[in-house]
């Protein structure tokens, strides 16, 4: 039997992230306002690494875009298979947008999740 190991130590992960998902009450539109922090709930957390990408700010379609800011290492952890682009990171009262999510090569030993800052 071949055992699968992440290639990260285990003391790599030294940062606290928190995971959050919209839960807000739609209004009749079917619009959530998610500027509102209670209509988040956090729904995981866990160690972290972290990899900033620097990023840079552009105007597309009359409004401000961002690139890819921060890539986060997490170790598997089945309560982040549900991570979409809908749901952000939260580190040190910062909060992130998730971009893309990865379990890494289907492993189930990490993830890689590639985030911008919020505005």
């Amino acid at each position: 039997m071949v055992m699968k190991r992440c290639h990260r130590k285990i003391g790599e992960y030294d940062l606290k992230v928190t995971f959050e998902t919209p839960s807000g009450t739609a209004d009749a539109h079917g619009h959530i306002d998610l500027t509102n922090l209670s209509n988040w709930s956090s729904f995981s957390s866990a160690w972290a690494k972290c990899v900033s990408k620097g990023g840079r700010e552009f105007w597309k379609v009359n409004q401000v875009n961002a690139d890819v800011s921060h890539v986060w290492y997490v170790a598997y952890d089945s309560s982040l298979d549900a991570i979409t682009p809908d749901d952000r990171l939260i580190y040190d009262q910062t909060r992130y947008e998730i971009v893309a999510a990865f379990n890494i090569d289907n492993a189930n030993l990490e993830y890689e999740i590639h985030t911008k800052r919020a505005v």
